[in-house]
């Protein structure tokens, strides 16, 4: 894939060598102390030219490029274009050059960036003069310093005079110039193409220049590390509403990034989404990877009836009622299919896409289910599919105190009933018809009811579906590591 580059050009892109070998930044006019000449100075005094502004130093040399061609290097932008020429296809130099009466004219950049221009076609032969094109911006009237008008101006020229096809990549380089004209060319650069630009960043280095190496520039950061804030907190707001795959999606393109910092946390996401689709093997799988919660995740039957429960509640947070009503009354259901399975191996046989079987054999144990065992001729039968009747008699055989549960009770009748109504009838169901069918009056209530039922049948003692849901932990985990994020870039070092 080819690249497009853009680049602002400031003064301090420019450096040159002067007789001594040294190379001197062009545009660095400060004084070094009070007594040591500036680079600008020395440049200025070793072409033996009188006291002369930026603007018409570029422009010396650029009048006299033949002479000096292998003398003036890029003091910013060098090292990157080295390294990355291969890929660009394209490349913008976006340079200043304003009217006589504006006193900001002496530093305008449009000679250096001709230079610059120059050192291009020249370096790279694959990159003809065709391919760079100087955008300038002040005969106009446009303040390059002021946001408004920057804001504007960059907007027109992103849809006007910088062409990028559809496959190209969007490299973009904004060190040179004010901050107002980097900004706006940034906010309107991710307004119109969001992820697909990506920005460089540089820090000068000025022993390396002395000696003729252009400065370091950083990874790449994508364009939405400078929307960070805000999709953090939409990222936030999606986590709210437990929407894994939308939080995985906005969140990917900073996944991709080198050095990230994300850690486990893409992983976290994708054990979520399948937490969220009711994939908890997979969803175990996925925990079972982190240290920190490695300990919970045991391989024992019932842990999945926990989740499926709170699925249950986090639905009914989502105020979608059926699917409360149905996760529910199925993590019951389901657990004591995978009870009698563990608990009766000789006894209970699992079927694929059919209820389980009890067979005869259960009888030796509890003689009390042989009545079971016969059809409506009276013949005997070696196994029988086990529900409804059958399995709650074999759950109150085993286990006397699920005899006398209220909350049990109340799972066989009214809330079995919504649920037999749910699987045949088209239409909602309100939050207050979820409750009426636990018989019970609110969310706490309803969860209690639930928690109870569990717990009587697994012997454990969890105080809330929350406290026994692995998938729980994870998503706090989420939240603490999105919530505390802070995007961070890494320099590269040569």
């Amino acid at each position: 894939m080819t690249a497009v580059l853009i680049a602002t050009i400031g003064t301090r892109d420019l450096m040159f060598q002067i007789s001594s070998g040294t190379w001197y930044n062009i545009g660095d006019d400060r004084m070094r102390n009070a007594d040591i000449i500036g680079e600008q100075a020395e440049v200025i005094s070793d072409l033996s030219l009188s006291t002369i502004t930026y603007r018409d130093l570029t422009k010396y040399l650029l009048d006299n490029i033949t002479t000096f061609r292998g003398r003036i290097k890029p003091a910013i932008i060098g090292k990157f274009l080295c390294e990355q020429a291969t890929q660009i296809e394209k490349v913008y130099l976006m340079a200043t050059d304003q009217k006589e009466e504006v006193q900001e004219r002496e530093k305008d950049t449009i000679y250096a960036s001709e230079l610059i221009k120059d050192w291009i076609v020249n370096e790279f032969h694959h990159i003809n003069t065709d391919a760079v094109e100087i955008i300038t911006l002040g005969l106009d009237d446009i303040n390059p310093s002021n946001f408004e008008q920057m804001f504007h101006w960059w907007r027109k020229t992103w849809r006007h005079k910088i062409n990028i096809e559809a496959n190209q990549s969007i490299w973009v380089c904004l060190k040179g110039g004010v901050g107002q004209a980097s900004e706006a060319s940034r906010i309107s650069g991710l307004s119109l193409y969001g992820d697909r630009i990506q920005f460089f960043e540089f820090k000068q280095n000025t022993q390396a220049n002395r000696v003729g190496i252009p400065s370091d520039y950083s990874e790449p950061f994508l364009g939405t590390n400078y929307l960070w804030d805000r999709t953090q907190q939409q990222a936030l707001k999606l986590l709210n509403r437990y929407d894994y795959a939308e939080v995985y999606d906005l969140l990917l393109p900073y996944f991709q990034q080198p050095n990230s910092g994300f850690g486990a946390v893409p992983n976290l996401l994708k054990a979520g989404m399948a937490w969220n689709q009711g994939q908890f093997k997979s969803f175990f799988s996925l925990a079972k990877s982190f240290v920190k919660i490695a300990e919970q995740v045991k391989d024992t039957y019932w842990l999945i009836a926990y989740e499926q429960a709170y699925l249950g509640v986090i639905r009914l947070q989502q105020q979608n009622t059926i699917e409360a009503m149905l996760h529910s009354h199925r993590s019951i259901e389901g657990l004591l299919y995978l009870w009698a399975i563990n608990s009766f191996p000789n006894n209970v046989k699992e079927r694929q896409n059919q209820y389980p079987s009890l067979k005869r054999s259960i009888i030796q144990t509890y003689s009390s289910l042989n009545r079971h065992f016969y059809n409506s001729q009276g013949h005997q039968l070696e196994e029988i599919a086990l529900l409804g009747q059958i399995l709650e008699d074999l759950l109150t055989t085993a286990i006397p105190k699920t005899a006398i549960s209220l909350d049990l009770k109340v799972f066989w009748t009214s809330a079995r009933t919504m649920r037999n109504t749910l699987s045949h009838r088209l239409g909602g169901l309100a939050e207050k018809e979820v409750f009426e069918a636990w018989d019970v009056t609110n969310s706490e209530q309803w969860q209690k009811r639930v928690l109870n039922c569990l717990n009587l049948v697994t012997k454990q003692s969890f105080k809330s579906l929350s406290q026994a849901s692995v998938f729980d932990k994870i998503h706090n985990q989420v939240v603490a590591a999105i919530a505390q994020h802070e995007l961070r870039g890494c320099l590269k070092s040569f």
